[in-house]
Parts: C-alpha cells; structure tokens; sequence
C-alpha cells in the first residue's frame, strides 16, 4: 500500500494528492460535447477517467471516431438522398439548404446515439 504524504497548511494537514501529468489535446466539437456532458451528467464517470488518466486518451478516441462516423453517413445520405455535385452547379440554394438539412440530422443523431448515453 502507497504511503500518503500530508501537506499541513494552518495547522490542518490536507492529504498532498496530484494527478499524473495529461498531454495536451485539441478536441473537435464532438470532444467537447463529450466532455462537457461527462462533467455536467456523468460526475462519477468523469472523475474516475480523469483520476486514472485515460480522460484525454478516451476523448482523443471518441473525438476522431465521431468524426469519421459524421463522415461517412454525411456521404450515405448524400448517395441516397441524390445530392450531387450537378445539383450543386445547376441549383446551389437547394444544394445548401439539403446539406445543412443533412449535416444537423447527422448530428442531432450522433448526439442522441453517442453522446447523451
């Protein structure tokens, strides 16, 4: 078992606990997403990732996954919905207007799905 050193400050000795160091990380929106619903929904789970030090490996992790899965049903609902680059040059509102309407279901569903759980 570890020994715990005491840090006395005032006359009250405060256990001297420090978290090992974290490389830093740059998250997309979906880590961040992640991240600020574990601190604010899943206390417990967030303290114990941050505790052990797999908080910023598990973000990095879900972050780059999440993307590639907004990728890859972009350009399924792309296919199915036949949104193509002629559309695009022949009708450029419509082209937005079904893009932006494929980009919020993809990630209303990637919230719902993956990081509201």
């Amino acid at each position: 078992m570890k020994e715990i050193k005491y840090v006395e400050i005032d006359g009250i000795l405060y256990p001297d606990l420090k978290l090992t160091p974290q490389k830093e990380i740059h998250l997309s929106r979906f880590g961040r997403m992640k991240l600020k619903y574990l601190k604010e929904h899943r206390r417990v789970q967030y303290t114990n990732l941050l505790i052990s030090g797999y908080l910023n490996n598990y973000l990095q992790e879900f972050d780059n996954e999440m993307n590639e899965l907004y990728d890859r049903l972009v350009e399924q609902y792309k296919v199915k919905w036949n949104i193509t680059e002629e559309l695009k040059a022949n009708d450029q509102m419509k082209w937005v207007q079904e893009m932006n309407n494929i980009e919020s279901i993809v990630k209303e569903l990637i919230i719902k799905e993956f990081i509201c759980v």
